[in-house]
């Protein structure tokens, strides 16, 4: 221990009075002293650099602990401070009081371990040992609102809320005229289920100043869980009578938005983009409610202004102005903003937007070009342009293109069971059914959990009306697979529908029409109602269909076909 002692003084000379140790206690710290001293003096040394290596090992708990220990043995605030803000740190109540206990003993004129020897018990749940410090805190504090509003929070962190609303009832009875105090108990009573306390307390506030802004946001708060359009009706009173009050003006144009009542919301958040709150984030929330409204125009200037403000998701606010440019078929402007885009998780997102975009505007070479261009991708990403390129065929009728690129790519991505799927669904509708099924075995073999292979060949068998027993096998697999899945219920409904089954097939094409109402489900469920002699619910459910998608090929083909 003496060699320690001696091979770090002059470290310690350095370190002590950054810790805050006073000239007089730098002085006990002498080589030439004692030896049971001197001992004092390494054992000081050895925890010290304990601590320190705990904290750089990031073991908070154990440095805490020493810091403590150091208090006892020095008699240093400073150590006591370390001590309970570590304890803080990893929530261990024990070493926080501990340590503040000590600080407040070492300082009784410090306001801050008070302030801190007082949240330690409040939150340990030793409240009567709290209320002395806590009285004597206030009594002190020249803002003793902020002070309510502090000991506000405290108290969440209290388990027995009972005991907190009692607590807060006697702290705050000498401040009957302060809206903070009445708050404290407001929110307290409203933590331990008492309706009726908290309502009258509110009430008070209400008279004492009932353009307090806090209040009424609360108040908001509480309404909008159980009413919304309550909540929205007290904020509108409040920002009618206190038109610059843009805290409140935000809350209730979230609620708008909450509610879909996007113009009122946009509306709101108009008067608010030069506010003091104004941010890139409100701009940005402005833009996204006037694509909302379908005004473009105020969406991108707003959005601009969002990067103006150094919004914090610039990609974003780049692919939104792209989709603007793309509406209005300008596609020089949609390549601008995505090329803005040059890494994350949005890049190949981008350029396969672009690569949209050019294929409506100028065709299907412009676009296949423009993904070309692109070398440095990985190999997902390569399969993500490769299934656009042939999808660009594919939609345009062109399958033996799509096929041929499909070809000329096999190799790279034999050990891709996505691959050979899509290849599958491509020979599916070049009517190549042999071809379809092998590769969609092939993918199968490639992920035997692959719940749409085995759905899409078990579907096509049935859709032909071929191979049923193997259909309902491979549609079993899938729904084992992923049981909620409204296409393969569908695909198990359309089986059974095959196999003459009408009643399980409408049991599981209506359970999949209820998850998702898709046309092509719209017309399975019309069929097997219409087999079932229940003519008029079966038009009901086409024409209900055909309202929202009024150029869906199979839903109109079944209608025509069926109702002559």
């Amino acid at each position: 221990m003496k060699y320690i002692n001696k091979f770090l003084i002059p470290f310690l000379i350095l370190i002590i009075p950054v810790l805050g140790i006073s000239e007089e206690q730098l002085e006990k710290f002498n080589p030439d002293l004692p030896a049971q001293i001197t001992e004092a003096n390494a054992e000081f040394v050895y925890k010290f650099l304990l601590a320190e290596l705990a904290i750089q090992r990031n073991d908070i708990n154990s440095a805490g602990h020493l810091y403590l220990d150091l208090a006892k043995l020095t008699k240093n605030t400073g150590f006591a401070q370390s001590a309970a803000q570590l304890g803080g740190m990893v929530r261990n109540g024990r070493l926080a009081l501990d340590a503040a206990d000590i600080w407040s003993k070492l300082d009784p004129e410090s306001k801050d371990a008070i302030k801190v020897l007082a949240e330690m018990y409040i939150a340990s749940g030793n409240l009567s040992k709290a209320k002395p410090l806590v009285k004597k805190i206030l009594e002190s504090e020249d803002s003793k609102g902020d002070g309510f509003l502090y000991l506000n929070n405290i108290l969440t962190r209290v388990e027995n809320k009972s005991n907190a609303l009692r607590f807060i009832i006697d702290i705050a009875k000498p401040y009957a005229k302060m809206v903070e105090a009445h708050f404290a108990v407001a929110h307290t009573a409203h933590m331990a289920g008492n309706i009726t306390i908290r309502d009258k307390e509110l009430a008070t506030i209400n008279k004492l100043n009932p353009n307090w802004e806090t209040s009424t946001l609360f108040v908001g708060s509480i309404q909008f869980d159980k009413d919304p359009m309550k909540a929205i009706e007290t904020y509108q009173k409040f920002v009618k009578n206190n038109p610059k009050s843009n805290t409140v003006r935000l809350e209730l144009a979230k609620a708008l938005v909450q509610t879909e009542q996007y113009p009122a919301a946009k509306k709101h958040f108009e008067k608010l983009v030069n506010s003091p709150l104004a941010s890139a984030e409100i701009s940005f929330t402005v833009a996204l409610l006037a694509l909302e409204t379908g005004d473009d125009i105020m969406a991108e200037q707003f959005l601009n202004q969002s990067l103006e403000r150094k919004y914090y998701n610039p990609d974003q606010v780049n692919m939104y102005l792209a989709r603007i440019y793309a509406q209005r078929q300008n596609v020089d402007k949609v390549i601008k903003f995505v090329e803005k885009i040059s890494t994350g998780p949005l890049f190949v997102d981008s350029r396969i937007f672009a690569a949209q975009a050019l294929r409506v505007e100028k065709g299907i070479d412009q676009a296949v070009e423009y993904l070309d261009q692109y070398k440095s991708l990985d190999r997902q990403e390569k399969l993500k342009f490769l299934q656009l390129k042939t999808s660009f065929w594919y939609n345009d009728n062109q399958y033996q293109k799509a096929i041929n690129l499909m070809l000329s790519e096999e190799e790279k991505y034999s050990d891709s069971a996505e691959f050979y799927f899509d290849f599958g669904l491509l020979y599916e509708k070049n009517k190549d059914f042999d071809a379809m099924e092998a590769n969609l075995k092939k993918a199968i073999s490639l992920k035997p959990d692959y719940a749409i292979a085995y759905n899409a060949l078990g579907y096509s068998y049935a859709d032909r009306n071929v191979k049923l027993d193997d259909a309902k096998k491979y549609i079993e697999i899938a729904l084992s697979i992923e049981p909620q899945n409204h296409y393969i219920l569908d695909s198990m409904g359309w089986v059974h529908f095959r196999l003459g089954n009408y009643d399980i097939a409408y049991e599981f094409i209506t359970k999949a029409y209820a998850i998702q109402e898709d046309p092509e489900i719209a017309a399975h469920l019309g069929e097997v109602l219409w087999k079932q002699g229940k003519e008029n619910e079966a038009m009901s459910v086409w024409q209900g269909s055909l309202e929202k998608f009024p150029e869906n090929s199979v839903l109109i083909e079944t209608k025509n076909r069926l109702f002559q």
